[in-house]
Parts: C-alpha cells; sequence; structure tokens
C-alpha cells in the first residue's frame, strides 16, 4: 500500500516527485565550508538592483520565508527580486530563475527595536520550474521545537569573517541549537532574547553575518529538511562566541498560512466556494499536509486549509 501510494505520488503533478525537504547530497556563515553546487535547493537570494541583500528559505512553488528586517526599509513588492537556483553571488546557473514579488507580508508585530517577529513572507510572481536543484523546504509543526544541541545547518552568501567581503560562493555551517537559558545569558545583553519567537544556535566557531540575514536555518528530521529559523540577528562584528539568533518559524505557521491562503489577492478565487479538496485521493493523503506543497494546494479541505 506505502509502495503504490508512493508511485501515484510520483506520478502526479511537477511538484509531487519532489517533495519538500528533498536533499541531492549529504550533507556564511562565519568559518563555514563551500557547499556543493544546488545541495540547499530552497535557498533564495533577495536583491536589490541586481545586488544580494538577504537570503531566504523556498517553502512553496511561488512563496519564500525571509527575516522583516531585510524589507522594512522598502516594504514595496516592486523594490526586490528574487533569484533561485544560484551557487554563486554574483554569476549564474543553468538552472538559475529570477522573479518578481507579487505580494510582501512583514509580520506586523516586528520592530527594528526589539526584532521579535522577524520574519517576513514573499510571493513570486510565478512558480519555480521544480527539480532537485530548485526544490522547497519543509515547513515543521506549528509550536514544536528541536532539542537543544541538535546540529543544524545555516547556509548563506553573507561575510565569511566579521568586517570582511561577502561570500561568493554559498556556504554552509553545522550549528548546534542552544537552550534559551545559554543564549539569554549570552546574547542577552545586546538585544533582548524572546524564545517564543527566537531560536538560538552556534556560539563555537561558526555563525551567520551579514548578508545571510533571512536565510535557512534547517534540520534534517526523519529524512527531510525542515525550516526551523530564518537569519535575524547576532554580534556586529560576527564575534562566534556569541549566538546566531534566528526568528523560530514553528511559532509562525498560523501567520504563514493565514498569508499565504488569505487575503491580498493571493491567488486563486475567493469566498467558500474555494474551500474544496481538487483530486479524488486527498483523503488518503492527510499526512502529507504539513509539508507537501501538491497536497497543501489541491486537498485545502482536507489539509484545513480554509
Amino acid at each position: 500500500m506505502i509502495f503504490c501510494l508512493a508511485l501515484v505520488l510520483a506520478l502526479l503533478g511537477p511538484s509531487l516527485s519532489e517533495a519538500c525537504g528533498a536533499k541531492p547530497y549529504s550533507a556564511r556563515v562565519v568559518n563555514g565550508e563551500n557547499a556543493q553546487p544546488h545541495s540547499w535547493p530552497w535557498q533564495i537570494s533577495l536583491r536589490v538592483n541586481g545586488r544580494h541583500i538577504c537570503g531566504g528559505s523556498l517553502i512553496r512553488p511561488d512563496w519564500v520565508v525571509t527575516a522583516a528586517h531585510c524589507v522594512d526599509r522598502n516594504p514595496r513588492p516592486s523594490g526586490y527580486t528574487v533569484v533561485v537556483g544560484a551557487h554563486t553571488r554574483t554569476g549564474s546557473t543553468a538552472v538559475q530563475q529570477t522573479f518578481r514579488l507579487k505580494q510582501l507580508f512583514k509580520h506586523e508585530g516586528f520592530s527594528m527595536r526589539h526584532l521579535r517577529n522577524d520574519i517576513a513572507l514573499l510571493q513570486l510572481n510565478g512558480q519555480i520550474s521544480a527539480s532537485s536543484k530548485v526544490n522547497t523546504v519543509c515547513l515543521p509543526q506549528k509550536g514544536s521545537r528541536v532539542p537543544a544541541g541538535t546540529g543544524c545547518y545555516i547556509t548563506g552568501w553573507g561575510r565569511t569573517v566579521g568586517g570582511g567581503s561577502a561570500a561568493g560562493i554559498l556556504q554552509q555551517a553545522v550549528l548546534p541549537v542552544s537552550n534559551d537559558n545559554a543564549c539569554v545569558q549570552r546574547n542577552g545583553y545586546l538585544v533582548p532574547v524572546d524564545p517564543k519567537s527566537m531560536v538560538c544556535a552556534g556560539g563555537q566557531g561558526k555563525g551567520g553575518c551579514q548578508g545571510d540575514s533571512g536565510g535557512p536555518f534547517v534540520c534534517n528530521e526523519g529524512g527531510r529538511w525542515v525550516l526551523r529559523g530564518a537569519v535575524s540577528w547576532g554580534h556586529s562584528q560576527c564575534r562566534t562566541d556569541h549566538y546566531t539568533v534566528f526568528a523560530r518559524v514553528s511559532s509562525f505557521i498560523d501567520w504563514i498560512n493565514q498569508k499565504m491562503t488569505g487575503g491580498g489577492g493571493g491567488g486563486g478565487g475567493g469566498g467558500g466556494s474555494s474551500c474544496v479538496d481538487k483530486h479524488p485521493n486527498c483523503r488518503y493523503w492527510r499526512h502529507y499536509c504539513s509539508y507537501h506543497p501538491y497536497v497543501r494546494a489541491n486537498c485545502k479541505k482536507t489539509c484545513s486549509l480554509c
């Protein structure tokens, strides 16, 4: 039965053959290392006038999670482009695609004064051509947490040392998740640490730096990669004896789903009539609702997304 369902999923539409969180390779980032080309297929580059300013993560074929502070100065979608499939900060690849933004949502509770709720959603003006090299990362279960000490990955094109140049090639580094108290004690004098909306990692010689902002912090959970954080802040000189702090994505699942399925002309017809399943097998795919983009898009009633 499991084999049959897997076969059916593989034969259905473009998204199902490339489930979220699938990584083609085993596994700035300060003191990190060069990533294999396209080994983090959900990594995006957020750009202004063609210049990389922040990272981000593909969570749906046309939706990206990044940091609110990346778009705080200019909340207009027309001010940005998103590049997927990139490996170098300034070059191009055969699978690289560039999109303009259709919509931009900055969390209403964000402020540069306290950096809580440092999360934003970007809707692309088209859908990615999904493949093993360009694909989505899975969202975590609402309210879930990763145990302290778990080694997860940060990726980005940020400065490789404090005050240095931005990385030319995508960097990766393993950062252990910190417990809340340790992060409060180490980083709390810089910015008040809010464990509800923030998760900390690193502090052991590796971390994020300017240019990594908004980028992914992902953990391998049961063989699929789950987005646990979006790079938010750290020491101004990128000192790696301090923690890198991320927006805790699991605390924003309701907000993310509301923006993606709610108002603002996000796509599709409105009204109660849109709360239907578009595929006859939705009832068999309920366990895919938390992370699979095709199932979530075509089984909204079963997945309780409307």
